[in-house]
């Protein structure tokens, strides 16, 4: 049982630190982790993860908030629409078969890692204001499909998240973490609700991840203020390549 509770802190002092580095929730981490090396089914693994990226999002946007790395008025827009996607995919969790969100949310990462190691030119820049006006439509619709999405794997949704900040909507690469990791505070609050609601969040796992999540989320999210771009473009890359692979292997040999 004690092996077992310093499993679950150990996961979260992981998930935090790469979450706040990096502006993602730490799910990513937190999931898989729970699943594979502590041996937590995964329908017990989502609701826990959603529940605990909620204390990492705001430790870590915490930081990020002090050196004035977050966009509010892209927070309080796009949140909104975060906050809707999660509770629809919380909602539904039970009836879509988790092999078939799987693969799609595969496709869309495998995308979203190869777009962001492109390179924007000086000359492609354009202002914060023109990029948030003319892109912020479609902004709001992937912030929903990346809440429901995210509330059905178990992640934060940073992974998505960030690169729509920085590659459309313009905002600089920290600014773009801060920011994300912020909203993702918001949104995994509400879908955390509904999976409390319904019963569905263990009590024994969850404490032992939040008491490593707090520990690691903020010194993560200390390291990210600091971090240069090309290290968490590279970063980024690797890490969701992994996601796409924990995503895509279980449901594809299936398939086979």
């Amino acid at each position: 049982m004690m092996f077992d509770q310093l499993l679950y802190v150990l996961c979260g002092l992981s998930a935090g630190l790469l979450g706040g580095y990096l502006g993602l929730g730490g799910g990513i981490v937190m999931v898989p982790f729970l699943t594979v090396i502590a041996g937590v089914d995964i329908k017990v693994a989502v609701p826990v993860s959603v529940t605990a990226i909620v204390v990492n999002s705001f430790s870590a946007s915490n930081e990020y908030l002090k050196k004035g790395m977050v966009d509010l008025e892209l927070v309080i827009i796009l949140a909104v629409f975060m906050v809707l996607g999660n509770i629809t995919g919380s909602l539904v969790s039970g009836y879509v078969p988790a092999q078939h969100t799987s693969l799609l949310l595969t496709v869309i990462v495998l995308y979203t890692a190869f777009s962001l190691l492109k390179t924007r030119k000086v000359t492609e820049k354009m202002s914060f204001k023109d990029n948030r006006t003319k892109y912020l439509l479609i902004c709001t619709l992937l912030a929903y499909v990346t809440g429901t999405l995210a509330a059905l794997v178990g992640i934060g949704g940073g992974v998505i998240l960030v690169p729509i900040l920085y590659l459309i909507i313009g905002l600089p690469l920290t600014t773009a973490r801060g920011t994300s990791s912020l909203m993702i505070g918001f949104s995994s609050a509400a879908a955390s609700t509904v999976y409390f609601l319904n019963g569905q969040i263990d009590t024994n796992i969850l404490p032992g991840v939040v008491l490593g999540i707090i520990l690691g989320g903020k010194f993560g999210g200390y390291l990210g203020t600091m971090a240069k771009p090309l290290i968490v473009k590279i970063l980024f890359f690797i890490i969701m390549l992994y996601l796409a692979y924990r995503l895509s292997y279980e449901p594809l040999m299936e398939l086979l």
